[in-house]
């Protein structure tokens, strides 16, 4: 058991400099010089309103179309986004002074009022995602915002003491909305409003799971102060969506995109050449959870025989070889080991011991999701149930209807592959979704769970200013998770993003920040 840092190094893919972008990859062509960056998304956004943000792909296009309050410092903390100065007075109360040039897609200027508006409509929205990030940024209590426009400042108190509450609104969900998105909220979905956006890029083009044009605002000026982020930012990028590695390797060496994400071998084959630069960092903690939703007809509710037996049956590696080409790195917790405050006691996990999974496995019939484009993981899974006897039905949906299904149909499954983020750095997040109330309840406890000695140690952390407090109680928290058995830490994959020359991009603080996508020249 540590206590690790919150932040990483930055990693920062800058490629030899060259006044024109080479189109050609490995060919060696020229091309004339670009303002275009060609981008990948694995899948097709479902929503482009931020507030109800849920799979990768809606959190990416967040980014670029709604600025935050905070930003993810470059190697740790926090920095500015449409906020110039914070404080936390206590763990129920902060204030936000903004910064007075900060302006919507429409000139709009966004006042305090312009934000707490954006707030409110994120707290008040009966949606799966907008819970995650509400609760995410303001905790398990109610916020109450007070802004005063002329001094320029925006105060938020708590019903219940949060103090993680910085690290919450630098989170993509919580971009701030602008008027006109609040007006018309199906329009801010489609991304039809053109005075919604408060980011650097509005949407220009969309093509329904196919792909998303994006425009740099002209006269955008509300960049984070980053100091490691060299190059231009495009004036137009271009995000299509292509779920085969291969071929967004093969893409990226012919020049017919310009960076390109990986989770699997085929970043490896730009390793060792200099015309390409790869970030790394933990994006996925892949968990397995249990559902033990009264009434659902789990046969996981109540048996932790059987929740023990389902541990045993996995092996780790095995998942890790199957679904990350074994790059993935080992996870004894609800989320990646670099986090502050994760527990690292593999003793409390089960081993590998199908025998012994077998005599309690057979015979049951387990009803298996996980999302679509995993293949060869949920076969993996479903295998080694099978080898111990059980019956599985494996469903595997789409990114948005997986995360619908897991957080608010629990009648339609017993056990899910939970891919939890790993770049956000607030390890309360993946804790609370094994504990305390659930979707339906206004929480995020997608296990449904009645641990209340794991409810106490929680609270306790959340309420404690003092840092080493509130990580004693997380510690514990995740001890009592381990120990029921609610979940079962499988790995976390480490993702890689390659650049190809002439192109840069950047992780902060563990963080890919897809808005800090750049043209060097």
């Amino acid at each position: 058991m540590a206590r690790k840092s919150t932040v990483a190094g930055v990693m920062l893919a800058v490629v030899s400099l060259a006044l024109t972008a080479c189109a050609g990859g490995a060919s060696g062509t020229e091309a004339a010089p670009t303002d275009t960056i060609n981008a990948e998304l694995w899948y097709a956004p479902a929503t482009f309103d931020p507030a109800r943000a849920s799979a990768t792909a809606d959190v990416n296009v967040a980014r670029l179309g709604f600025d935050t309050l905070l930003r993810q410092g470059e190697t740790e903390g926090y920095m500015g986004g449409l906020a110039s100065e914070w404080e936390a007075v206590s763990a129920s109360e902060y204030v936000f002074t903004l910064r007075d040039d900060a302006t919507c897609a429409d000139g709009t200027a966004i006042s305090p009022s312009v934000v707490a508006n954006s707030f409110e409509y994120l707290v008040g929205l009966d949606d799966p995602g907008a819970q995650t990030w509400k609760n995410q940024a303001f905790g398990p209590g109610e916020p109450t915002f007070t802004p005063d426009d002329e001094a320029g400042t925006l105060d938020i108190t708590l019903s219940e003491p949060y103090s993680q509450l910085l690290g919450g609104v630098t989170r993509p969900g919580t971009g701030i909305i602008c008027p006109a998105g609040l007006e018309d909220p199906e329009g801010l979905a489609a991304g039809t409003v053109d005075g919604a956006w408060s980011g650097p890029y509005t949407l220009t083009d969309f093509s329904a799971g196919v792909s998303a044009t994006y425009a740099l605002r002209e006269g955008y000026d509300q960049w984070p102060a980053w100091e490691s982020v060299e190059g231009e930012p495009a004036a137009t990028i271009n995000l299509t969506v292509q779920s085969d590695s291969n071929t967004s390797a093969n893409l990226l060496e012919s020049g017919g995109v310009d960076v390109a994400r990986f989770y699997d071998s085929n970043a490896l084959r730009f390793e060792d050449d200099d015309a390409y630069n790869t970030v790394t960092f933990a994006s996925s903690a892949y968990n397995l959870v249990f559902n033990q939703a009264p009434g659902s007809g789990s046969v996981f509710e109540g048996d932790q025989e059987l929740r023990t037996a389902v541990a045993q049956a996995i092996d780790p590696q095995g998942f890790n070889d199957a679904g990350l080409d074994g790059l993935g790195v080992a996870q004894y917790t609800v989320n990646s080991a670099s986090y502050a405050c994760a527990l690292e006691e593999p003793a409390l996990l089960q081993e590998y011991d199908p025998a012994a999974a077998a005599d309690v496995l057979d015979g049951q019939t387990i009803r298996l999701l996980i999302m679509s484009n995993w293949d060869p993981a949920a076969d993996f899974l479903a295998e080694s149930l099978r080898a111990a006897g059980a019956t599985v039905e494996v469903s595997a949906p789409d990114p948005a209807d997986w995360t619908a299904q897991m957080r608010t149909e629990p009648k339609t499954w017993d056990v899910a592959v939970a891919a939890e983020n790993a770049e956000t750095g607030l390890i309360h997040t993946s804790i609370s979704r094994y504990l305390g109330a659930t979707y339906p309840e206004g929480g995020t406890n997608v296990a449904s769970t009645d641990n209340p000695e794991g409810v106490e140690l929680f609270e306790a952390g959340m309420s404690a200013d003092d840092p080493d407090e509130q990580c004693e109680n997380f510690l514990a928290a995740q001890r009592s998770i381990l120990e029921r058995v609610d979940m079962v830490p499988l790995v976390t994959d480490s993702h890689r993003y390659v650049a190809r020359e002439g192109f840069a991009t950047y992780v902060f603080s563990g963080y890919w920040d897809i808005s800090a996508m750049r043209i060097l020249s």
